[in-house]
């Protein structure tokens, strides 16, 4: 098919579906084609009042084109053959029945035959049905805005709407919504009343903590989030059976001047008392209760929860501050997991005041041990005997019912790395409790085979080393890794607060590369250190080892031997006995959150205690030394990965990332080693170049190399829409680069300088699609090079010539950032 022919095609669909216009179709009726919203106040939040709006304009493509509404309009014009098909189900049901008078009728396959057919597809599915105007529903619109008004404090706001009529006989409506506020009610003075003390106290003890301030404009929300806060704070004291409703305002608006008195009540429970004088509700303070044991199930059965045979074992957990916590374990089966591992992860305390933090982080740390499959975190309160009484008792119970011991899986997946297609396939298993500590092994064993271009071997001299099969290139690795829910520290660990979250991970592994030019071999391990600092913050102290061995066959080595230092350094043996830091915040599980962030500092450094040993050599004066035999790596590196987040809604995010790595090679290291350096270009870098395409710099070559640097700057901006249901897409704009710390006669003007450097940043732009079911994305993404760095000055801004051709393509898995 020619590309005049294919273009032909979608010109002709795209008229059919614009010709289909809207107020054709549908003459007797007005299509509602703006909506404006006009407010006289900022403070009013325009897209919740947006929201509000009953009848909003059909959905635009770049706020151009109504794509959806055509779509749905060229359906509605096509043959209708919803009851055709009807007709042809009953027939054939009618059939069945005869042959089967008890045949039931699968109704969900009746829908999907009936409703199917690519009409239906186009306009309930692609398409969106036009807006008419309903002017009930612009009353009500009008309604709900002044009702919002009202709630953020602006009583006497004014609210109206008009519709103006165009088009050949008004067919087409614009509705304006105009909001003119007023002057908003402010908060005068707030005063806590409650007749118990105690709770009273408590209460003017959180002042600097209330929401609601002296002086700020009213706003139900915050009002309601008070009541909220209250009652959480209470209930982090003791209070078990406290809620929200308890809470009520009595606000005084006569004082004029567009100000108000707040009164805050705290109602009081009350019990039924049947005595000579007849019915009557007594009421009484509110309940303290007091933890007096712990319960802990490690074995608890959901379908035989009051099985008899019991045995309980009691662990004193130590405490800060020399106190103790009695905990009772309940299990008929041996102990499996230790009970000091399980009580590290309780934060209930006994002789002390409930506290629902305490409950719900026993209940996510129980859950981080990743060897439960049922936690249940409940409470059992005294009945109340005195009323009179200031507090009462209740006992804490741990349930806790266990996933498998062991556990294996097999994974088979097509690759495509760097344009290169293969085939992998991992054999994972997995041990929970390996030392009944609770302790984690994952063992991986994979492989795969690959399709990989040679780049160093000559015409008539490629071989293909996997004789057998449609692949030149082979990997298998094996890895072990475990993780221990503690840190294993020679020394008192007492400075880390129980809420740490402490991790302990050793990492092991080896992996073979069989490539067409050279045999690779790389061995490591890693001693990792996790904590959490804050709920968003996490820190990381690890100590990686890595050792690269690598056999060229004849033609390759003799090839590479042409080469400067740098580029063999590249494929020489190595040793990186490295120690490094991360700092990362991340709040994107706050779904609350409008915006939000992610932000990650790693710093890194190898080969220095090394270096020190022997002598602080200068490796200029080309001084190359050695451990065992091989050459080791010294650099500096810290890394600062910066990315936010805007959620205009559920649906439509502005994302924008900045990466920017700096590595600084010296003594035994003239650049970074290979699987430390930064690339640029790839699904989730610069995505109109190819994996390692880019850079360094302005260099250009005629051959291919994977190009890196000691210095990388990546800026990302990527608008996030829906199209069709879980059919998603993005817009983006990548930019950036990497660059050589040292000149380099193999990457001519690769170098970082800073009075050029800005001028080699490389721009591209392109558009996405991501198939998005929540636990699984795919990704395509299409970018086409704006700017290339690698052409001569003033011939760098590319424009659109050969868009279709020059457009690179990156499938990927999740989202980039």
């Amino acid at each position: 098919m020619s590309k005049t022919y294919l273009y032909s095609v979608l010109l002709a669909m795209l008229w059919l579906a614009m010709s289909c216009r809207t107020e054709r179709s549908y003459p007797d009726k007005v299509f509602l084609t703006k909506v404006k919203l006009q407010s006289d106040n900022d403070t009013l939040y325009y897209w919740d009042l947006k929201d509000l709006i009953r009848q909003q304009e059909n959905r635009r493509i770049l706020y151009i084109m109504r794509f959806h509404t055509s779509m749905y309009n060229l359906g509605y014009h096509m043959k209708d053959r919803t009851q055709k098909r009807t007709d042809n189900w009953k027939k054939k049901l009618d059939r069945k029945k005869r042959k089967n008078p008890e045949y039931k009728e699968d109704l969900e396959k009746r829908s999907r035959k009936i409703n199917g057919g690519f009409r239906n597809w186009l306009m309930n599915t692609v398409g969106e049905a036009p807006i008419y105007l309903d002017t009930n529903k612009t009353t009500r619109s009008t309604e709900q805005m002044r009702l919002y008004c009202k709630a953020n404090g602006y009583f006497d706001a004014k609210v109206s709407d008009s519709t103006d009529y165009k088009g050949k006989n008004k067919s087409q409506a614009t509705v304006v919504y105009n909001i003119e506020s007023g002057d908003p009610y402010c908060i005068n003075n707030i005063e806590y009343l409650s007749s118990d003390a105690g709770l009273l106290n408590l209460l003017n003890g959180s002042r600097s903590e209330a929401l609601l301030k002296e002086g700020m404009i009213y706003n139900e929300e915050v009002f309601d989030n008070e009541r909220v806060r209250i009652n959480d704070l209470l209930k982090k004291n003791g209070y078990y059976h406290f809620s929200k409703a308890y809470i009520r305002y009595e606000i005084d608006t006569t004082i004029g001047d567009h100000k108000m008195d707040v009164k805050l009540l705290i109602n009081r429970p009350s019990y039924s008392l049947n005595d000579e004088k007849g019915d009557s509700l007594v009421f009484y303070n509110h309940k303290r209760y007091m933890i007096r044991k712990i319960y802990v199930f490690p074995d608890f059965d959901i379908n035989n929860k009051y099985v008899s045979g019991f045995d309980t074992t009691l662990y004193i957990k130590q405490r800060s501050g020399g106190n103790v916590d009695s905990i009772y374990f309940v299990h008929r089966f041996p102990l499996k997991i230790k009970p000091k591992t399980i009580s590290r992860k309780i934060f209930i305390k006994s002789k002390h005041f409930f506290d629902i933090d305490d409950a719900q982080k026993t209940q996510n740390e129980m859950g981080n041990l990743n060897n439960f499959k049922y936690i249940n975190v409940r409470f059992k309160p005294d009945s109340i005997t005195d009323y009179n009484g200031p507090m009462e008792y209740m006992d804490a119970y741990i349930e806790l019912s266990r996933l498998p011991v062991n556990s294996t899986s097999f994974e088979v997946e097509g690759t495509h790395s760097s344009g290169n297609l293969g085939t992998a396939g991992n054999l994972v298993f997995k041990n929970r409790n390996l030392f009944h500590g609770a302790e984690i092994l994952d063992f991986n064993l994979g492989g795969g085979l690959e399709l990989q271009k040679s780049s160093y071997s000559s015409e008539g001299n490629e071989e293909n080393v996997i004789n057998a099969l449609p692949f030149n290139s082979l990997e298998f690795n094996a890895e072990l890794k475990l993780t221990i829910p503690a840190f294993l520290l020679p020394f008192n660990q007492s400075s880390f607060s129980q809420n740490s979250r402490p991790v302990t991970r050793f990492s092991s592994g080896f992996s073979y590369q069989l490539r067409p030019d050279y045999e690779r071999y790389i061995s490591h391990f890693k001693l990792t250190y996790q904590w959490r600092e804050s709920t968003y913050r996490n820190l990381e102290f690890y100590l990686p080892i890595n050792l690269v061995r690598i056999k060229p066959d004849s033609l390759f080595a003799a090839r590479i031997e042409q080469f400067s230092r740098t580029i063999r350094y590249s494929y020489e043996d190595h040793f990186i006995p490295g120690i490094g830091a991360l700092i990362q915040f991340n709040n994107q599980n706050n779904t609350r959150k409008k915006f939000y962030s992610f932000r990650n500092i790693r710093i890194e450094q190898a080969g220095f205690m090394f270096w020190v040993g022997n002598g602080f050599n200068d490796a200029r004066d080309s001084a190359i030394y050695r451990v065992l035999g091989i050459n080791y790596a010294q650099y500096l590196k810290a890394d600062f990965d910066l990315r936010y987040y805007y959620r205009f809604n559920d649906q439509n995010t502005l994302a924008f990332r900045s990466f920017l790595g700096l590595g600084l090679p010296y003594g035994n290291s003239t650049i970074l080693p290979f699987e430390k350096s930064y690339s640029a270009g790839g699904s989730n870098e610069i995505r109109a170049w190819k994996y390692r395409s880019l850079g360094p710099g302005s260099y250009t070559d005629s051959l291919y190399y994977d190009k890196t640097g000691d210095i990388s700057l990546v800026l990302n901006l990527e608008y996030r829409f829906p199209i069709v249901s879980w059919f998603k897409g993005a817009f983006f704009v990548d930019a950036g680069n990497v660059w050589l710390r040292n000149p380099s006669n193999d990457f001519t003007n690769g170098e970082f300088q800073p009075n050029t450097f800005y001028k080699q940043i490389a721009i591209g732009a392109g558009f996405g699609l991501r198939l998005d079911f929540d636990f699984f994305i795919l990704r395509l993404d299409g970018g086409f090079p704006l700017r290339n760095p690698s052409k001569p000055e003033g011939e760098r801004w590319v424009g659109f010539d050969g868009f279709l051709s020059n457009t690179n393509f990156n499938f990927g898995i999740g989202y980039p950032f």
